[in-house]
């Protein structure tokens, strides 16, 4: 099953969305910042990356820029996660700087689809 890394600084996320998506089959690796993230995409070999927009080091819109500088495949492989209510003109550029966009506390079942359909996206190429 593809290999997600998870980007969050709370534990209680971190942990509930783990194992959430362990228990679908993913192989789920975390970063609580985005320079552990960074030296983590370098590695490669991820599906989809999950990234909070809230980060101690750096915002998560940044982080994806460079996410997508250092990995162009996962430009389209982004699933944004936060906590602050965004309007839908915010959530819709969301959706079109990634793959989308999820407000916490989100549902168990949102998640599991988003990233199903995520992970498991053919590329193009």
């Amino acid at each position: 099953m593809a290999k997600i890394l998870l980007v969050d600084d709370d534990a209680t996320v971190l942990d509930l969305v783990r194992e959430t998506l362990e228990g679908c089959g993913y192989t789920i690796e975390t970063a609580t910042n985005s320079q552990e993230a960074l030296a983590r995409v370098k590695d490669g070999g991820y599906a989809m990356i999950i990234v909070d927009l809230l980060l101690p080091d750096m915002n998560g819109f940044i982080l994806s820029q460079e996410i997508k500088r250092l990995n162009p495949g996962l430009a389209d492989r982004i699933l944004f996660i936060s906590g602050i209510l965004f309007g839908q003109s915010t959530v819709e550029h969301l959706g079109s700087i990634g793959a989308g966009f999820l407000s916490k506390p989100f549902q168990i079942d949102s998640l599991i689809e988003a990233v199903d359909k995520i992970a498991n996206r053919r590329s193009a190429s």
